[in-house]
């Protein structure tokens, strides 16, 4: 298998795995990658599409599911009022916290699922694959 046809399956893998172990949370995987990806103090909604890769409108739309869940709120921001900070509210941060939970016991049982003499290559491995994307995106966007 190409390496290409790895990463896809291993994404499609990973998102089947999310849903299922996170399914009591009741709500969707954009959802649980979206208020995953707001810091504590919040962010600007141009930053937040461009951490997830998602064109402005469909981040509003995504947006605006968690304004009427009232898991964020959108406020101008103080110092450049043309942009907007989303934040997460009291709920949203509890939210936060039982995905974070969630996230936290399945990647524990799946690290455990690995033969121990293993373990911490592939954690390197990981790591080495997170930092390589990392860099891939920045170089993307000059």
């Amino acid at each position: 298998m190409e390496f290409g046809e790895l990463l896809k399956q291993f994404l499609i893998d990973l998102q089947s795995l999310f849903r299922t172990q996170t399914k009591n949370l009741n709500i969707t995987l954009p959802q649980i990658i979206l208020i995953s990806s707001i810091p504590t103090d919040g962010i600007d909604m141009t930053s937040l599409s461009q951490r997830l890769g998602v064109d402005n409108s469909t981040l509003t739309r995504l947006i605006g599911v968690l304004i009427r869940n009232q898991i964020v709120i959108k406020n101008k921001n103080p110092l450049d009022g043309r942009s907007v900070i989303v934040t997460l509210t009291e709920y949203g941060e509890k939210l936060y916290s039982k995905i974070e939970v969630e996230i936290d016991q399945f990647g524990s049982d799946l690290y455990h699922k690995i033969p121990v003499e293993d373990q911490e290559e592939v954690k390197e491995i990981l790591f080495n694959l997170h930092w390589t994307i990392s860099k891939h995106r920045l170089n993307m966007n000059k």
